[in-house]
């Protein structure tokens, strides 16, 4: 993206979608139909190899810890002896990962291969082609040690016809007949309803994820939140991070919406941010389970701030050109610090990759919700392969595989499961019913955490001033500090949302002049929000 992303660029069309009502109408009736589907269950750990670089620390520790925790037999396990470098160069990953592993599948009768017949789209021409017709291999993990990028070698190529990759996405088509190495290749999985498993078009076609990222004890940390996520229930809000884009980039943004009337659909409390910069520093988002937004080269903003955390087996993605490109680096560009952070899951790209070919946000997310795996999701929502992508994190995940009838649990994942609840019993978007039945459940219960949760509710279909009033009772009944706070500064952002910026100012001082906020972050979130308000 970046200057690739200036209108002249070359940049596939807009697909034109239906009102947002029609649309999560669709998506609830698609629901229904997967509920049938799982009923006989869908288990890809049996169709799963690993693959670890016996040169590089910690990789086959870590390969062997992933398969025991997933049940993957040891002979699933694969060495390959790879550069210990972040990039290799094309022939490189052709000798050391693309040949062996191919050898590997049929030696192992993990493929059997056989003659296709592919159409040239350009002469419309037919030609015979060796591909996998049969396979018991269906998903990929590569673990940390295996380089993420195959460096370009053709200099100055037109646009779109780049031969530099990442090896993730490379290797999703190594069962699929060969292609030029210039260029992208449609992903058939892309945007298909059906589980991978009942996907049967493309054989060879394989999810690929790796285990990644800036230390060998975060990837260990990937693994087991995302167990203990499908375990108890991934529980928590969902962060969106709105640029105010136009022009060429207004499909991100469209993304970006369509995936907040996705979640908030489905219950889950949305914290939705219009501005046109990053949520600023220190800014309180406590128990973000999802997060997506752009476009900043380098990690900064609240997500980036020294006190913020998220929830465990959080999936986390900031869209950018580069946002992958040093996933093992704790703090350059994105990948690596989300991870860091604390999140089981993230997406990027490790070189650029146009904007229309990047994971598209409201796909991934309507799979997630549908209980798609991880690598499912993903890679359904991606339209092209043999490119830039990468997913980081464990490919059988899946966070949302306990429905709304799992168990509520305690304190803040209770309210999360009310709140969720509530939702599901009044779908739609009329919500007033919704915050009416809210609203009596945090009062019957005494849960001022729920009347905060009905505020995003609030902020995110544009009513501020609703928003602010019940966060100013949020605020009456907390008793602790940071909830104060936090209340507090919401509270006041919603003010300056409804254009008051002197009551904003007002609330804001009352964080910034009390002594009980002086070692917390909402001074300096306060502080900071104070500035951009215009002295009178």
């Amino acid at each position: 993206m970046s200057h690739a992303h200036d209108p002249a660029r070359p940049r596939r069309p807009v697909r034109r979608r239906g009102v947002a009502g029609f649309w999560l109408a669709a998506w609830l009736l698609a629901v229904e139909g997967l509920r049938g589907q799982e009923a006989g269950g869908f288990d890809l750990s049996t169709e799963t190899v690993v693959a670890f670089n016996p040169d590089y620390a910690q990789s086959r520790e870590l390969a062997q810890y992933y398969a025991r925790m997933r049940g993957i037999p040891q002979e699933r396990l694969v060495a390959l002896e790879c550069p210990l470098e972040d990039s290799m160069s094309r022939d490189e990953f052709e000798r050391r990962v693309r040949r062996p592993l191919f050898e590997t599948f049929v030696r192992k009768g993990w493929w059997e291969l056989g003659q296709v017949t592919l159409t040239d789209p350009a002469t419309g021409r037919d030609a015979p082609a060796m591909a996998v017709t049969r396979s018991s291999a269906r998903v990929l993990v590569l673990m940390r040690g295996i380089p993420f990028q195959i460096r370009r070698e053709k200099q100055n190529p037109q646009n779109s016809q780049e031969d530099e990759a990442g090896v993730d996405s490379e290797l999703c088509v190594l069962g699929l007949p060969r292609q030029p190495a210039a260029g992208a290749v449609p992903n058939p999985y892309f945007n298909q309803s059906a589980r991978f498993q009942l996907f049967q078009t493309a054989p060879g076609l394989l999810l690929v994820a790796r285990l990644d990222g800036p230390d060998a004890d975060t990837v260990k940390r990937m693994v087991d939140d995302s167990l203990a996520a499908e375990r108890e229930g991934l529980r928590g809000r969902a962060v969106i991070d709105l640029a105010q884009k136009s022009g060429a980039y207004q499909e991100g943004e469209d993304w970006l919406k369509r995936s907040a009337i996705l979640l908030r659909g489905q219950g889950i409390p949305v914290f939705l941010d219009r501005g046109e910069s990053l949520i600023p520093d220190h800014w309180p988002l406590p128990d973000t389970a999802l997060y997506f937004g752009w476009y900043a080269a380098h990690a900064s903003g609240a997500v980036a701030s020294p006190s913020f955390r998220f929830t465990p087996g959080a999936v986390a993605c900031h869209l950018h050109s580069f946002s992958g490109a040093a996933l093992r680096s704790p703090d350059r560009h994105w990948a690596g610090p989300l991870l860091r952070q604390g999140a089981a899951a993230v997406m990027g790209n490790v070189f650029e990759p146009y904007l229309s070919l990047t994971v598209h946000f409201d796909i991934l997310n309507q799979r997630l919700l549908e209980g798609f795996t991880l690598g499912e999701a993903a890679w359904n929502a991606t339209p092209v392969l043999s490119w830039m992508n990468v997913l980081c994190g464990d490919p059988l995940y899946r966070p949302f595989a306990k429905g709304p009838g799992s168990a509520m649990g305690e304190g803040r994942e209770r309210d999360y499961a009310l709140y969720q609840g509530a939702a599901l019993r009044h779908p739609g978007e009329d919500t007033r019913a919704l915050k009416s039945e809210l609203a009596a459940l945090a009062g019957s219960r005494s849960k001022p955490h729920l009347l905060e949760l009905t505020a995003l509710l609030s902020a995110s279909e544009g009513k501020p001033a609703e928003a602010a009033d019940l966060l100013d009772h949020a605020r009456s009944l907390y008793v602790l500090v940071p909830d104060r706070a936090r209340a507090l500064l919401y509270q006041a952002r919603c003010m300056l949302d409804d254009d008051r910026p002197d009551e904003a100012a007002r609330l804001l001082r009352l964080v910034t002049g009390n002594p009980a906020h002086k070692d917390q972050p909402a001074l300096l979130a306060a502080r900071a929000l104070l500035e951009q308000i215009p002295a009178e």
